[in-house]
Protein backbone atom coordinates (compact mmCIF):
# COMPACT_ATOMS: atom_id res chain seq x y z
CA UNK A 1 0.00 0.00 0.00
CA UNK A 2 1.39 3.38 -1.00
CA UNK A 3 1.29 6.53 1.08
CA UNK A 4 -2.25 7.23 -0.10
CA UNK A 5 -4.47 4.37 -1.26
CA UNK A 6 -7.65 5.56 -2.92
CA UNK A 7 -10.71 4.62 -4.88
CA UNK A 8 -9.50 3.47 -8.33
CA UNK A 9 -9.36 6.50 -10.61
CA UNK A 10 -11.57 5.14 -13.35
CA UNK A 11 -15.22 4.84 -14.35
CA UNK A 12 -18.16 6.57 -12.73
CA UNK A 13 -16.40 6.88 -9.37
CA UNK A 14 -13.62 8.92 -10.98
CA UNK A 15 -16.09 11.26 -12.67
CA UNK A 16 -18.13 11.76 -9.50
CA UNK A 17 -15.03 12.37 -7.40
CA UNK A 18 -13.75 14.91 -9.89
CA UNK A 19 -17.11 16.70 -9.99
CA UNK A 20 -17.28 16.82 -6.19
CA UNK A 21 -13.77 18.25 -5.96
CA UNK A 22 -14.23 20.96 -8.58
CA UNK A 23 -17.69 21.95 -7.34
CA UNK A 24 -16.51 22.26 -3.74
CA UNK A 25 -13.45 24.34 -4.57
CA UNK A 26 -15.48 26.64 -6.83
CA UNK A 27 -18.79 27.01 -5.02
CA UNK A 28 -18.61 25.99 -1.34
CA UNK A 29 -17.52 28.75 1.10
CA UNK A 30 -15.47 26.61 3.49
CA UNK A 31 -13.10 25.45 0.76
CA UNK A 32 -12.09 28.87 -0.55
CA UNK A 33 -8.91 28.66 1.56
CA UNK A 34 -8.13 25.24 0.07
CA UNK A 35 -8.03 26.41 -3.53
CA UNK A 36 -4.36 27.39 -3.48
CA UNK A 37 -3.47 23.81 -2.45
CA UNK A 38 -5.04 22.34 -5.60
CA UNK A 39 -2.40 21.63 -8.29
CA UNK A 40 -5.08 22.17 -10.92
CA UNK A 41 -7.21 20.31 -13.46
CA UNK A 42 -4.23 19.07 -15.48
CA UNK A 43 -3.02 17.02 -12.52
CA UNK A 44 -4.29 13.50 -11.82
CA UNK A 45 -7.26 13.34 -9.45
CA UNK A 46 -5.26 11.36 -6.87
CA UNK A 47 -2.64 14.09 -6.71
CA UNK A 48 -5.30 16.79 -6.38
CA UNK A 49 -7.00 15.05 -3.46
CA UNK A 50 -3.72 14.25 -1.70
CA UNK A 51 -2.72 17.92 -1.86
CA UNK A 52 -5.73 19.01 0.20
CA UNK A 53 -5.93 19.26 4.01
CA UNK A 54 -7.99 16.90 6.17
CA UNK A 55 -11.46 18.01 7.23
CA UNK A 56 -12.08 17.58 10.96
CA UNK A 57 -15.15 17.58 13.18
CA UNK A 58 -13.88 20.78 14.69
CA UNK A 59 -14.04 22.41 11.25
CA UNK A 60 -17.61 21.21 10.93
CA UNK A 61 -18.67 22.48 14.35
CA UNK A 62 -17.31 25.92 13.54
CA UNK A 63 -18.47 26.24 9.91
CA UNK A 64 -21.64 24.12 9.68
CA UNK A 65 -24.16 24.67 8.25
CA UNK A 66 -23.57 27.47 5.77
CA UNK A 67 -19.87 26.87 5.26
CA UNK A 68 -20.52 23.52 3.56
CA UNK A 69 -23.59 24.39 1.47
CA UNK A 70 -23.07 25.38 -2.20
CA UNK A 71 -23.64 29.11 -2.75
CA UNK A 72 -26.58 28.57 -5.09
CA UNK A 73 -28.53 26.76 -2.33
CA UNK A 74 -30.71 28.80 0.03
CA UNK A 75 -30.30 27.34 3.52
CA UNK A 76 -33.31 29.11 5.04
CA UNK A 77 -35.59 28.14 2.16
CA UNK A 78 -34.39 24.54 2.43
CA UNK A 79 -35.26 24.43 6.14
CA UNK A 80 -38.64 26.07 5.64
CA UNK A 81 -39.59 23.72 2.79
CA UNK A 82 -38.48 20.62 4.68
CA UNK A 83 -35.89 19.71 2.04
CA UNK A 84 -33.24 19.72 4.78
CA UNK A 85 -33.09 19.72 8.57
CA UNK A 86 -30.44 20.06 11.22
CA UNK A 87 -29.51 16.94 13.19
CA UNK A 88 -26.87 16.20 15.81
CA UNK A 89 -24.46 13.35 15.22
CA UNK A 90 -23.88 10.63 17.79
CA UNK A 91 -20.52 10.32 19.48
CA UNK A 92 -18.97 11.54 22.69
CA UNK A 93 -19.87 14.97 24.02
CA UNK A 94 -16.53 16.24 22.65
CA UNK A 95 -17.01 15.16 19.03
CA UNK A 96 -20.71 15.65 18.37
CA UNK A 97 -21.56 18.00 15.54
CA UNK A 98 -24.70 19.53 14.07
CA UNK A 99 -25.07 18.80 10.36
CA UNK A 100 -27.45 19.42 7.49
CA UNK A 101 -29.56 16.34 6.78
CA UNK A 102 -31.07 15.67 3.33
CA UNK A 103 -33.23 12.56 3.58
CA UNK A 104 -33.48 11.74 -0.16
CA UNK A 105 -29.68 11.64 -0.41
CA UNK A 106 -29.44 9.38 2.66
CA UNK A 107 -32.06 7.03 1.25
CA UNK A 108 -30.30 6.84 -2.12
CA UNK A 109 -27.00 6.13 -0.37
CA UNK A 110 -28.62 3.35 1.66
CA UNK A 111 -30.20 1.72 -1.40
CA UNK A 112 -26.90 1.80 -3.32
CA UNK A 113 -25.04 0.29 -0.35
CA UNK A 114 -27.59 -2.53 -0.13
CA UNK A 115 -26.54 -3.75 -3.58
CA UNK A 116 -23.14 -4.70 -2.13
CA UNK A 117 -24.53 -7.75 -0.28
CA UNK A 118 -26.37 -10.48 -2.16
CA UNK A 119 -30.08 -10.30 -1.46
CA UNK A 120 -29.98 -7.24 0.78
CA UNK A 121 -31.17 -4.96 -2.02
CA UNK A 122 -34.38 -7.02 -2.19
CA UNK A 123 -35.03 -6.15 1.48
CA UNK A 124 -33.93 -2.50 1.55
CA UNK A 125 -36.27 -0.97 -1.00
CA UNK A 126 -37.55 2.04 0.92
CA UNK A 127 -40.66 0.28 2.19
CA UNK A 128 -39.09 -2.45 4.36
CA UNK A 129 -40.36 -2.95 7.89
CA UNK A 130 -37.36 -2.13 10.03
CA UNK A 131 -36.71 -2.34 13.76
CA UNK A 132 -33.90 -0.24 15.25
CA UNK A 133 -32.05 -1.26 18.42
CA UNK A 134 -29.53 1.29 19.63
CA UNK A 135 -29.19 4.18 22.06
CA UNK A 136 -32.23 6.47 21.84
CA UNK A 137 -29.78 9.33 21.14
CA UNK A 138 -28.41 7.75 17.95
CA UNK A 139 -31.34 8.11 15.57
CA UNK A 140 -30.91 11.68 14.36
CA UNK A 141 -32.76 13.95 16.77
CA UNK A 142 -35.29 11.27 17.74
CA UNK A 143 -35.21 10.53 21.47
CA UNK A 144 -37.24 7.63 22.87
CA UNK A 145 -36.28 7.79 26.53
CA UNK A 146 -38.93 6.95 29.09
CA UNK A 147 -42.11 4.92 29.12
CA UNK A 148 -43.47 5.35 25.62
CA UNK A 149 -45.90 2.97 24.02
CA UNK A 150 -44.98 0.87 21.01
CA UNK A 151 -47.23 3.08 18.88
CA UNK A 152 -45.38 6.20 20.06
CA UNK A 153 -42.06 4.63 19.02
CA UNK A 154 -43.30 3.54 15.60
CA UNK A 155 -42.66 5.99 12.77
CA UNK A 156 -44.20 4.59 9.61
CA UNK A 157 -42.20 1.51 8.68
CA UNK A 158 -39.69 2.05 11.57
CA UNK A 159 -39.94 0.78 15.14
CA UNK A 160 -37.45 2.14 17.69
CA UNK A 161 -37.12 -0.55 20.35
CA UNK A 162 -34.94 0.88 23.09
CA UNK A 163 -35.89 3.51 25.68
CA UNK A 164 -32.79 3.57 27.92
CA UNK A 165 -29.44 5.25 27.16
CA UNK A 166 -27.40 2.33 28.55
CA UNK A 167 -28.46 -1.32 28.00
CA UNK A 168 -26.51 -2.50 31.04
CA UNK A 169 -29.43 -1.01 33.00
CA UNK A 170 -32.07 -3.00 31.13
CA UNK A 171 -34.25 -5.08 33.43
CA UNK A 172 -35.61 -8.49 32.48
CA UNK A 173 -38.89 -6.71 31.85
CA UNK A 174 -37.24 -4.26 29.45
CA UNK A 175 -35.67 -7.05 27.43
CA UNK A 176 -38.78 -9.18 27.33
CA UNK A 177 -40.79 -6.17 26.17
CA UNK A 178 -38.29 -5.65 23.32
CA UNK A 179 -38.41 -9.33 22.35
CA UNK A 180 -42.21 -9.30 22.40
CA UNK A 181 -42.27 -6.21 20.17
CA UNK A 182 -39.88 -7.85 17.72
CA UNK A 183 -42.29 -10.75 17.40
CA UNK A 184 -45.31 -8.49 17.02
CA UNK A 185 -43.69 -6.08 14.55
CA UNK A 186 -41.98 -8.86 12.53
CA UNK A 187 -39.37 -6.63 10.84
CA UNK A 188 -37.73 -7.62 7.59
CA UNK A 189 -34.56 -5.81 8.68
CA UNK A 190 -33.18 -5.47 12.21
CA UNK A 191 -30.67 -2.62 12.39
CA UNK A 192 -28.79 -2.92 15.64
CA UNK A 193 -25.88 -1.73 17.71
CA UNK A 194 -23.95 -5.01 18.10
CA UNK A 195 -23.37 -4.57 21.84
CA UNK A 196 -27.07 -3.95 22.47
CA UNK A 197 -28.19 -6.89 20.37
CA UNK A 198 -25.63 -9.18 22.05
CA UNK A 199 -27.03 -8.34 25.49
CA UNK A 200 -30.58 -8.97 24.28
CA UNK A 201 -29.60 -12.22 22.55
CA UNK A 202 -27.91 -13.56 25.69
CA UNK A 203 -31.02 -12.90 27.73
CA UNK A 204 -33.34 -14.53 25.19
CA UNK A 205 -31.10 -17.58 24.81
CA UNK A 206 -30.68 -18.02 28.57
CA UNK A 207 -34.45 -17.71 29.12
CA UNK A 208 -35.38 -19.88 26.15
CA UNK A 209 -37.40 -17.09 24.53
CA UNK A 210 -38.02 -17.66 20.81
CA UNK A 211 -37.88 -14.69 18.44
CA UNK A 212 -39.10 -14.52 14.86
CA UNK A 213 -36.00 -13.98 12.75
CA UNK A 214 -35.80 -10.99 10.39
CA UNK A 215 -34.60 -11.53 6.83
CA UNK A 216 -31.36 -9.63 7.56
CA UNK A 217 -29.53 -8.18 10.55
CA UNK A 218 -27.41 -5.11 9.91
CA UNK A 219 -24.88 -4.24 12.64
CA UNK A 220 -24.02 -0.57 12.79
CA UNK A 221 -23.39 2.37 15.18
CA UNK A 222 -20.19 0.91 16.72
CA UNK A 223 -17.42 -1.68 16.37
CA UNK A 224 -18.81 -5.23 16.03
CA UNK A 225 -16.71 -7.55 18.18
CA UNK A 226 -16.36 -11.24 17.45
CA UNK A 227 -17.95 -11.71 20.85
CA UNK A 228 -21.03 -9.85 19.63
CA UNK A 229 -21.35 -12.04 16.54
CA UNK A 230 -21.05 -15.19 18.63
CA UNK A 231 -23.71 -14.12 21.12
CA UNK A 232 -26.12 -12.88 18.45
CA UNK A 233 -25.79 -16.20 16.62
CA UNK A 234 -27.21 -17.96 19.70
CA UNK A 235 -30.53 -16.26 19.01
CA UNK A 236 -30.39 -15.99 15.22
CA UNK A 237 -28.39 -19.02 14.00
CA UNK A 238 -29.43 -18.80 10.34
CA UNK A 239 -30.17 -15.12 9.71
CA UNK A 240 -27.63 -13.33 7.47
CA UNK A 241 -25.68 -10.85 9.62
CA UNK A 242 -23.60 -8.10 8.05
CA UNK A 243 -21.79 -5.01 9.24
CA UNK A 244 -22.76 -1.71 7.64
CA UNK A 245 -20.18 1.03 8.03
CA UNK A 246 -21.01 4.72 7.71
CA UNK A 247 -21.77 7.85 9.67
CA UNK A 248 -24.45 10.49 10.00
CA UNK A 249 -22.15 12.92 8.17
CA UNK A 250 -21.15 10.69 5.26
CA UNK A 251 -24.02 8.26 4.70
CA UNK A 252 -23.40 4.58 3.94
CA UNK A 253 -19.71 4.13 3.16
CA UNK A 254 -18.88 0.40 3.24
CA UNK A 255 -21.07 -2.71 3.24
CA UNK A 256 -19.86 -6.13 4.37
CA UNK A 257 -20.57 -8.61 1.58
CA UNK A 258 -21.56 -12.26 1.91
CA UNK A 259 -17.84 -13.21 1.86
CA UNK A 260 -16.93 -10.94 4.76
CA UNK A 261 -15.15 -8.10 2.92
CA UNK A 262 -16.19 -4.43 3.02
CA UNK A 263 -16.98 -2.80 -0.32
CA UNK A 264 -17.06 0.93 -0.97
CA UNK A 265 -20.38 2.56 -1.85
CA UNK A 266 -18.59 4.31 -4.70
CA UNK A 267 -21.55 6.23 -6.16
CA UNK A 268 -22.03 8.15 -2.91
CA UNK A 269 -18.57 8.50 -1.41
CA UNK A 270 -14.88 8.39 -2.11
CA UNK A 271 -12.39 7.17 0.50
CA UNK A 272 -8.69 7.93 0.83
CA UNK A 273 -6.77 5.73 3.27
CA UNK A 274 -3.88 7.44 5.04
CA UNK A 275 -1.79 4.51 6.29
CA UNK A 276 -0.15 4.01 9.64
CA UNK A 277 3.60 4.45 9.56
CA UNK A 278 5.52 1.28 8.71
CA UNK A 279 7.00 1.09 12.22
CA UNK A 280 3.57 0.11 13.51
CA UNK A 281 3.71 -3.06 11.45
CA UNK A 282 0.44 -2.46 9.62
CA UNK A 283 1.00 -0.38 6.46
CA UNK A 284 -2.21 -1.82 4.99
CA UNK A 285 -4.21 -0.11 7.77
CA UNK A 286 -5.11 3.54 7.46
CA UNK A 287 -7.51 6.18 8.64
CA UNK A 288 -10.49 6.81 6.41
CA UNK A 289 -10.86 10.22 4.80
CA UNK A 290 -14.31 10.34 3.24
CA UNK A 291 -15.58 12.62 0.47
CA UNK A 292 -19.34 12.70 -0.04
CA UNK A 293 -20.69 12.47 -3.60
CA UNK A 294 -23.99 13.54 -5.16
CA UNK A 295 -25.32 15.34 -2.10
CA UNK A 296 -26.84 18.57 -3.50
CA UNK A 297 -26.91 20.26 -0.09
CA UNK A 298 -23.66 19.40 1.68
CA UNK A 299 -20.09 19.06 0.43
CA UNK A 300 -17.53 17.21 2.55
CA UNK A 301 -14.01 16.63 1.20
CA UNK A 302 -11.53 14.31 2.92
CA UNK A 303 -13.49 14.18 6.18
CA UNK A 304 -11.71 12.27 8.95
CA UNK A 305 -14.49 10.03 10.26
CA UNK A 306 -12.21 8.86 13.07
CA UNK A 307 -12.06 5.20 12.02
CA UNK A 308 -9.41 2.86 10.67
CA UNK A 309 -9.75 0.37 7.82
CA UNK A 310 -7.55 -2.52 6.71
CA UNK A 311 -7.05 -2.81 2.96
CA UNK A 312 -7.80 -6.22 1.42
CA UNK A 313 -4.69 -7.96 0.12
CA UNK A 314 -6.47 -9.66 -2.80
CA UNK A 315 -9.70 -9.27 -4.79
CA UNK A 316 -12.81 -10.39 -2.93
CA UNK A 317 -14.12 -13.85 -3.88
CA UNK A 318 -17.58 -12.29 -4.30
CA UNK A 319 -16.37 -10.72 -7.54
CA UNK A 320 -17.08 -7.09 -6.66
CA UNK A 321 -14.31 -4.66 -7.54
CA UNK A 322 -13.40 -1.20 -6.33
CA UNK A 323 -11.88 -0.25 -3.02
CA UNK A 324 -12.25 -3.24 -0.69
CA UNK A 325 -11.36 -3.53 2.99
CA UNK A 326 -10.41 -6.69 4.79
CA UNK A 327 -11.63 -5.23 8.07
CA UNK A 328 -12.86 -2.22 9.99
CA UNK A 329 -10.17 -1.80 12.64
CA UNK A 330 -11.95 0.46 15.12
CA UNK A 331 -11.63 4.11 16.00
CA UNK A 332 -8.33 5.99 15.97
CA UNK A 333 -8.99 7.11 19.56
CA UNK A 334 -9.25 3.44 20.60
CA UNK A 335 -5.67 2.65 19.60
CA UNK A 336 -3.45 1.32 22.36
CA UNK A 337 0.32 0.89 22.23
CA UNK A 338 3.00 -1.63 23.06
CA UNK A 339 5.59 -0.50 25.63
CA UNK A 340 7.83 0.28 22.63
CA UNK A 341 5.20 2.64 21.23
CA UNK A 342 3.84 0.53 18.37
CA UNK A 343 0.14 1.08 17.69
CA UNK A 344 -2.33 -1.75 18.38
CA UNK A 345 -5.75 -1.41 16.77
CA UNK A 346 -8.98 -2.45 18.42
CA UNK A 347 -9.34 -4.95 15.60
CA UNK A 348 -6.06 -6.58 16.66
CA UNK A 349 -7.19 -6.70 20.30
CA UNK A 350 -10.49 -8.27 19.31
CA UNK A 351 -8.89 -10.88 17.06
CA UNK A 352 -6.76 -11.87 20.04
CA UNK A 353 -9.64 -12.12 22.52
CA UNK A 354 -12.78 -12.73 20.49
CA UNK A 355 -12.86 -16.53 20.58
CA UNK A 356 -12.25 -16.98 24.33
CA UNK A 357 -15.03 -19.20 25.61
CA UNK A 358 -17.01 -17.69 28.47
CA UNK A 359 -15.91 -14.09 27.77
CA UNK A 360 -18.96 -11.83 27.38
CA UNK A 361 -17.46 -8.37 27.10
CA UNK A 362 -14.29 -6.50 28.02
CA UNK A 363 -12.32 -3.28 27.99
CA UNK A 364 -8.54 -2.94 27.87
CA UNK A 365 -7.27 0.25 29.52
CA UNK A 366 -3.71 1.43 29.07
CA UNK A 367 -2.59 3.62 31.97
CA UNK A 368 0.91 4.45 30.74
CA UNK A 369 3.44 2.98 28.32
CA UNK A 370 3.78 -0.26 30.31
CA UNK A 371 0.70 -0.64 32.55
CA UNK A 372 -2.54 -2.19 31.28
CA UNK A 373 -5.74 -3.21 33.00
CA UNK A 374 -8.12 -5.76 31.50
CA UNK A 375 -11.72 -5.39 32.68
CA UNK A 376 -14.02 -8.23 31.75
CA UNK A 377 -17.42 -9.81 32.25
CA UNK A 378 -17.60 -13.61 32.02
CA UNK A 379 -20.17 -16.35 32.15
CA UNK A 380 -20.76 -17.54 35.73
CA UNK A 381 -18.08 -20.05 36.67
CA UNK A 382 -15.76 -19.07 33.79
CA UNK A 383 -14.05 -16.09 35.44
CA UNK A 384 -10.73 -17.76 36.28
CA UNK A 385 -10.41 -19.49 32.91
CA UNK A 386 -11.21 -16.26 31.06
CA UNK A 387 -8.76 -14.21 33.12
CA UNK A 388 -5.97 -16.72 32.49
CA UNK A 389 -6.59 -17.02 28.75
CA UNK A 390 -6.98 -13.28 28.23
CA UNK A 391 -3.87 -12.52 30.26
CA UNK A 392 -1.76 -14.88 28.17
CA UNK A 393 -3.07 -13.53 24.86
CA UNK A 394 -2.68 -9.88 25.81
CA UNK A 395 0.86 -10.52 27.02
CA UNK A 396 1.65 -12.01 23.64
CA UNK A 397 0.00 -9.06 21.87
CA UNK A 398 1.70 -6.26 23.82
CA UNK A 399 5.00 -7.98 24.57
CA UNK A 400 6.90 -9.32 27.60
CA UNK A 401 7.50 -5.92 29.21
CA UNK A 402 3.77 -5.13 29.41
CA UNK A 403 2.52 -5.06 33.02
CA UNK A 404 -1.01 -6.43 32.89
CA UNK A 405 -3.65 -6.79 35.58
CA UNK A 406 -7.09 -8.37 35.15
CA UNK A 407 -10.26 -7.30 36.92
CA UNK A 408 -13.59 -9.12 36.93
CA UNK A 409 -16.67 -6.89 36.62
CA UNK A 410 -20.39 -7.56 36.91
CA UNK A 411 -20.99 -5.12 34.02
CA UNK A 412 -19.10 -2.59 31.91
CA UNK A 413 -21.27 0.45 31.31
CA UNK A 414 -21.64 2.50 28.14
CA UNK A 415 -20.07 5.88 27.50
CA UNK A 416 -22.18 9.04 27.76
CA UNK A 417 -22.90 8.66 24.03
CA UNK A 418 -24.52 5.27 24.64
CA UNK A 419 -21.68 3.48 22.87
CA UNK A 420 -19.20 1.06 24.43
CA UNK A 421 -15.43 1.37 24.31
CA UNK A 422 -13.50 -1.89 24.22
CA UNK A 423 -10.08 -0.22 24.40
CA UNK A 424 -8.72 3.14 25.49
CA UNK A 425 -5.56 4.89 26.59
CA UNK A 426 -5.56 7.04 29.72
CA UNK A 427 -2.66 9.29 28.71
CA UNK A 428 -2.31 11.91 25.99
CA UNK A 429 -0.87 11.08 22.57
CA UNK A 430 -0.86 12.80 19.19
CA UNK A 431 -2.59 10.85 16.40
CA UNK A 432 -0.91 12.95 13.71
CA UNK A 433 2.43 11.31 14.52
CA UNK A 434 1.09 7.85 13.66
CA UNK A 435 0.30 8.26 9.97
CA UNK A 436 2.39 8.50 6.84
CA UNK A 437 2.57 11.96 5.35
CA UNK A 438 0.70 11.90 2.08
CA UNK A 439 2.76 12.38 -1.07
CA UNK A 440 1.39 13.88 -4.23
CA UNK A 441 1.31 11.26 -6.94
CA UNK A 442 2.87 12.21 -10.26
Amino acid sequence: MTASSITPASGAGHALGLAALESALADVPFYQNWRDRDPGPRSPIARRYAALPILTKRDMRVQMPKGFIPRERDFRAGIESGAIELVTTSGTSDDRATIVWHQPWWDASEHAAARLHAGLDRVIDGSQREAVLTTPLCAGNVCHIGDLSMAERTMGRLLFLNQKPDPTYWTSGDMERILDELNRFAPELLEADPAYLAILARHAANKGIAVQAPRFISLTFEFPSRLHYRQIRRLFPRTPILSSYGSTETGHVFTECERGHFHLNADYCRVDLQPLRARHGAPSIGRMLVTTLQNPWVSLLRFDVGDLGGLAAAPCPCGRGGLTLESIEGRTRDLTFTPDGDAVTLGAVDRSLGDIEGLLTYRIEQHDRERYRFLFVAEPGAEETVASAAGARLSALYGPSARLTTQKESAIVAEQSGKFRLARTLFAWDPETLFEQERNRP
